[in-house]
């Protein structure tokens, strides 16, 4: 069985969910900050409660899931935000509810960096995984700063997964002590996910589909641990992967997805 580290659920239909589970997809978590939304803190306030009960929904179709909720560095409201903050821990103490994130730079900037070592700093403070990101443009510069920023906040390095790691990026953040998402949408996909893998190992990679809007492939990690098996990697490597890795980022076992 597979756990998906980054599913977007709010458009899938009973027969996706039918789908993931037919092909070993066993659990899966739902990240904050996907979809679109004005940023003022009433909107993403609405926004974490629509993750939430989209991964009810999940759960309530079979799928067990869990949410991450954070200030995407795109949405951060102008006003507002330290209430928003403030309320997080309670939405954190959910069942549904397993991260903080993500959190992270997109244009980069003293505002986008306060909230993300405001977030690592809860997130070590309740002692709770962290989700970042980075923007796709200027993304091995923004991922040094990133590192460098969450370096002086506390968290331990095993509790951050970096999500949309790539070849350029990847060893600077396995090197930081951190877990490392390669996500298989856009270019490249289960193949370069698969190339990664096999380059580098699997001790702290996580893959993730990162589908479940647009035109991503939501049996990618099916996809994935396939080709990793005929590319000839071990079962426990591919399980490390397409498994294990998000579940003990998470402080999940296995057991936890036959609920």
């Amino acid at each position: 069985m597979w756990f998906d580290a980054l599913l977007h659920a709010g458009a899938l239909r009973a027969a996706d969910v039918e789908a993931l589970r037919f092909f070993g997809v066993a659990g899966a978590l739902v990240p904050s900050g996907d979809e679109p939304h004005p940023p003022t803190a009433a909107a993403l306030a609405l926004h974490w409660a629509e993750t939430v009960e989209a991964v009810r929904r999940l759960r309530r179709l079979g799928l067990p899931a869990w949410a991450a909720l954070g200030v995407d560095p795109r949405r951060i409201p102008p006003r507002g935000l330290a209430a928003l903050l403030a309320d997080l821990p309670e939405l954190l103490g959910r069942r549904e509810v397993a991260a903080v994130g993500p959190a992270g730079l997109d244009a980069g900037g003293p505002a986008e960096e306060a909230v993300l070592v405001r977030q690592a700093e809860l997130a070590a403070a309740l002692r709770l995984p962290l989700l970042v990101r980075t923007a796709p443009r200027a993304r091995a510069a923004r991922t040094r700063r990133l590192l460098a920023l969450l370096a002086g906040t506390g968290i331990e390095p095993e509790r951050v997964l970096v999500l949309h790691a790539d070849a350029r990026t990847l060893p600077a953040i396995l090197a930081r002590g951190h877990r490392a998402l390669v996500a298989m949408s856009g270019r490249g996909g289960v193949e370069e996910a698969a190339r990664l893998v096999a380059r580098h190992g699997a001790a702290r990679i996580v893959l993730g589909s990162d589908a479940g809007d647009g035109a991503g492939d939501l049996l990618a990690l099916p996809r994935a641990a396939d080709r990793l098996s005929r590319a000839g990697l071990s079962v426990g490597v591919i399980r490390r992967a397409c498994l294990t890795n998000a579940l003990a980022w998470l402080g999940l076992e296995a057991a936890d997805l036959a609920r």
